[in-house]
């Protein structure tokens, strides 16, 4: 099959068009309904060149490999748009090809069941970064909506060092607090937030404290902004310029090296799916949520240029773009995957 031309960005300046045309780009944490294809023609109109692919969440074992085998044959049926990223090289490969690299990642320690070696099982297929868990308690620890937080769990600290041991990449970003800061501190290797902001811009129990942020940075991590409209702003619509901002404070509290993009896409998401991940949460949050409008400028993922045009407009130097873009994920993907 022909490779497909990648659209050009819009009406964006040449400099910036040009600027993410050739920088790698990587989605932080993207999930939205990957099995339909027009969602990968987004993401390859919007330069992307890998992302962090949600593919299970809540998901049990016999689920999730049902999954699994879905996107893998999604490889083989749509291989003139994407490929399968296990390892930096793939990443750099898709750039070469113009393809879009998906990695593939779980929002959740649910897959697991209460059986550690599946997390073998995963990376041998080649899942690649796991969220320890989802908004409320599992086997692992403690979600940000859960009442209270006690930490991570035996089985918690279990699931860490094996995943250190197998070079996947940790994962915190519905943790709550305590199971966030401990998971930082005893993972040996550096971790993710790879998607969400600081709370200091937005309290909203799915941000971070700046101490958290800062602790994940002290040890190489890096955090992708968000650009949920509900974690950017109270004064909808949400804009690309709240979303700009986000990313102005993390880069001030933080440091250019340790930021990216995480903006939480999910696109084409059936009805069934959305009543799922938002299960749990009190009628009125579910109501609101579903009112909100995406955030103008970046309703979808195809629209990222226009992230690259904002930060050239607000002053970053190329080199910092880049580095937002995609390279501070490529420098902690190789740190953590070692390849």
């Amino acid at each position: 099959m022909n490779s497909p031309t990648r659209a050009t960005p819009g009406t964006i300046p040449e400099e910036a068009a040009r600027l993410h045309q050739e920088s790698l780009v990587i989605d932080g944490l993207n999930a939205s309904w990957f099995l339909e294809r027009k969602v990968l023609e987004r993401l390859h109109r919007g330069g992307v060149t890998g992302a962090n692919a949600t593919i299970a969440a809540w998901h049990n074992p016999t689920e999730t490999l049902a999954m699994l085998g879905d996107v893998l044959q999604l490889f083989r049926d749509h291989s003139d748009l994407v490929l399968q990223v296990k390892s930096v090289a793939d990443i750099r490969r898709a750039k070469e090809m113009d393809r879009v690299g998906l990695i593939l990642g779980f929002q959740d320690t649910e897959p697991l069941g209460d059986n550690i070696r599946l997390l073998n099982v995963y990376q041998a297929v080649g899942v690649r970064i796991i969220q320890l868990t989802y908004n409320f308690e599992n086997r692992v620890g403690f979600g940000c909506q859960a009442p209270e937080d006690q930490g991570l769990k035996p089985f918690g600290r279990e699931v860490v060092a094996e995943m250190n041991r197998l070079g996947l990449l940790i994962d915190l970003s519905h943790c709550g607090e305590r199971t966030t800061r401990e998971a930082i501190e005893l993972s040996e290797k550096p971790v993710a937030i790879t998607h969400a902001n600081s709370k200091a811009t937005l309290d909203h129990p799915r941000n971070k404290s700046d101490e958290v942020i800062q602790a994940l940075a002290a040890r190489g991590g890096v955090i992708g902004a968000v650009a949920v409209p509900a974690m950017l702003t109270r004064d909808f619509p949400a804009t690309l310029d709240d979303y700009l901002d986000a990313i102005d404070y993390l880069v001030q509290l933080v440091g250019v090296d340790h930021v990216g993009l995480g903006p939480d896409f999910m696109e084409e998401m059936p009805q069934e799916v959305i009543e799922k991940v938002l299960v749990g949460l009190p009628p009125e949050t579910m109501r609101l949520l579903a009112s909100i409008p995406p955030t103008q400028g970046l309703e979808s993922v195809a629209r990222l240029p226009n992230v690259t045009a904002g930060l050239l407009e607000r002053g970053y130097r190329p080199e910092d773009v880049r580095k937002i873009l995609g390279e501070n994920w490529l420098r902690l993907y190789r740190e953590v995957w070692g390849a």
